[in-house]
């Protein structure tokens, strides 16, 4: 292979724009993240405003770095000949899109259905065709991740009231409706 044909992966400079991106991110969390808000003295909110940008972002660089690690340990490295063609276009704009609805129905439907079926379509779209492990892959991750988030790290999640009254009833926290009685 002559030099002139030998190129870096795309996903290989994309992943190091989002590695380098994330690691400043870090760095400059303080500029990033308003600090939290203070009534009389005392935080209004029981964990840092911060700790879950850091946790993602922190996820998003070892993951960057375990990606850029394998593909130097491949035979060619970094360096790949181009292989693209028009159906990884479409499939690229697909995933673009599929991204901006999720992006633009997180507010109005709410973070489980909008993340529900952002994850079915995305796993269809990577050739998927099992019913029940596009069902596992779409619904598992979602409730996962929103308990773990809005319970355990303290974060709101835009959702639609009947499904947070769910979660409540079925975590039996009180305050819901008929706490009164």
């Amino acid at each position: 292979m002559n030099s002139v044909s030998r190129r870096i992966d795309p996903e290989v400079i994309v992943s190091a724009i989002l590695g380098v991106s994330s690691a400043l991110s870090i760095v400059f969390m303080s500029q990033l993240v308003a600090p939290p808000k203070v009534l009389f003295g005392r935080s209004l909110t029981a964990i840092s405003p911060s700790l879950f940008p850091y946790l993602v972002l922190s996820g998003l660089v070892a993951l960057n770095m375990l990606f850029l690690y394998r593909c130097n340990t491949r035979p060619e490295g970094i360096w790949s000949p181009p292989t693209y063609n028009e159906h990884s276009r479409i499939r690229g704009l697909l995933l673009f899109a599929i991204m901006l609805f999720y992006a633009l129905a997180m507010a109005p439907i709410g973070f489980l259905i909008s993340s529900v079926l952002a994850l079915a379509m995305i796993s269809i779209l990577v050739g998927n065709r099992s019913v029940w492990q596009i069902l596992l892959v779409s619904l598992l991750p979602p409730v996962f991740l929103y308990l773990v988030a809005t319970r355990l790290l303290a974060v709101a999640l835009p959702e639609l009231s009947p499904i947070e009254f769910f979660y409540a009833y079925v975590l039996g926290e009180s305050g819901g409706i008929g706490a009164a009685q």
